[in-house]
């Protein structure tokens, strides 16, 4: 179950997983690092926020999201090769 977020230490709305709920930290360091829990909407999120921290810097990341940004940014370095242009998700 979620902690209150935004009673949290470093809240921040934008943030996809956050320090200090037990439930994020839980996805955060499971094997896919929370993205399968992902709805549609904040896959996309995710998805921007990840081109967002490695193109200008995020100055409200949290610890927990990073392991999901990180995997994130990887993928679309991958998919730019083919096309797919940094942070736009693809579609079919």
């Amino acid at each position: 179950m979620h902690s209150y977020h935004e009673g949290l230490p470093g809240y921040s709305p934008a943030q996809i997983l956050h320090d200090g709920c037990e439930e994020c930290e839980m996805r955060a360091a499971s094997a896919d690092h929370g993205i399968a829990n992902l709805d549609r909407q904040n896959f996309a999120l995710a998805w921007e926020r990840a081109a967002t921290w490695n193109r200008t810097g995020l100055a409200d990341m949290s610890l927990a999201e990073r392991p999901m940004l990180s995997v994130l940014w990887s993928v679309q370095l991958h998919l730019e090769r083919r096309g797919i242009p940094i942070g736009q998700v693809p579609c079919a």
